[in-house]
């Protein structure tokens, strides 16, 4: 999957690394809350701790933090695609929902921002990450017409999309729920498997 050339930039130091962990993290929060547009660099370096020139050793604004938001999104994407190759349709549904689930619970956030921001990246990015969305929703496609045989491919999207949106939705709106961690991720693998057997 693409990447921005900027946002995947290794810093030299482990210490840099960290840094940049901590930008993001306190972005994607900031984002999430008040929006791309409200939040300011300063209030996303207060954040993180670091003041003033500081958070420009490491990004040169806000778009580039975006990017690095919506990188890591790409990265978890892709190398969930590619544990997929060669496994059997069943191990492999498996593997994709375990990494929507974990996508939706653990950067819920982030893939927020990706649907409601991405507006504000260059046009490139944009483009990219359209064909990083119907790479990673082809990958669930294809699994699913072996499963299913019957189904078209749109068919098959169809249904991915569906899926997906059921596992966002629900970890998503279970922040008043008093449900023990592996029990909402168990939870959630089960509606998915019992949704797609619909077909």
């Amino acid at each position: 999957m693409e990447s921005s050339d900027v946002a995947t930039q290794e810093a030299p130091t482990e210490r840099g690394r960290k840094r940049r962990e901590q930008i993001i993290e306190a972005a994607t929060g900031l984002f999430d809350v008040q929006g791309f547009h409200a939040t300011s660099i300063d209030e996303i370096g207060a954040a993180a701790g670091i003041t003033g020139p500081g958070l420009y050793r490491h990004f040169a604004g806000k778009d580039e933090i975006l990017l690095a938001v919506f990188d890591r999104i790409w990265e978890l994407l892709r190398s969930s695609i590619d544990r997929t190759e060669g496994l059997s349709p069943e191990v492999a549904l498996d593997d994709l929902i375990g990494t929507h689930i974990t996508l939706a619970l653990d950067h819920g956030e982030a893939l927020m921002l990706l649907v409601r921001e991405k507006r504000h990246v260059p046009e490139y990015y944009q483009r990219a990450a359209e064909r990083n969305d119907m790479r990673y929703t082809d990958a669930w496609a294809e699994v699913i017409i072996k499963m299913h045989p019957a189904l078209t491919l749109d068919e098959a999207r169809a249904a991915a999309h569906a899926v997906m949106g059921l596992i966002g939705s629900a970890a998503r709106d279970n922040a008043g729920y008093q449900i023990p961690a592996a029990r909402h991720r168990s939870m959630l693998r089960d509606l998915a498997k019992a949704a797609l057997e619909a077909f």
